[in-house]
């Protein structure tokens, strides 16, 4: 991605809300076997990312998913809590202090960058993973550069701003 010659695209967008991380994986015992899931509330987030991705990427006239390397930048911006005075209120608003609480960072990346993945599923028929929909790129290990950074606003949401070379 550092040639002189390519050129670089970028796609950035916002999903509304508070931040949500990556939840872990749900276990249920079904007869003699234990199946593993991933809870409602974290799908129904990467639902709302991979919509909101396919709408940009539609909106930009990006036809496929991207194929080469990405850089992604992930802002997310929680709410203030109630109980904060008026001079920490403005502290959080001008940057000065930072989210330290959860979600981790590298659970939000994580929940974004699936969000962001196709949604496959399991054809039992087929023996394979047929797409569903599709996601900005094919895959996340095309992400070669990732940075997560928290910050408070009155607005809670997540931004995601991505960068391919476009050759």
């Amino acid at each position: 991605m550092q040639s002189d010659n390519s050129k670089y695209c970028c796609v950035a967008f916002g999903v509304l809300g508070e931040p949500q991380g990556k939840a872990r994986p749900r276990f249920a015992r079904r007869g003699n076997y234990v199946s593993t899931y991933t809870p409602q509330e974290t799908q129904k987030y990467e639902e709302l990312i991979r919509y909101t991705a396919l709408k940009v990427r539609e909106k930009n006239g990006i036809t496929k998913p991207i194929s080469s390397d990405i850089i992604l930048n992930i802002r997310a911006y929680f709410k203030i809590p109630k109980n904060y005075s008026k001079k920490r209120k403005e502290k959080c608003l001008n940057g000065e202090e930072r989210p330290t609480k959860k979600p981790d960072s590298d659970n939000i990346a994580k929940i974004v960058l699936d969000g962001l993945n196709p949604k496959m599923k399991v054809d039992h028929a087929q023996h394979k993973a047929v797409c569903v929909h599709e996601g900005l790129y094919r895959d996340d290990k095309q992400v070669v550069s990732l940075k997560v950074d928290k910050y408070y606003s009155d607005n809670p949401r997540v931004e995601i701003t991505a960068f391919w070379d476009d050759d």
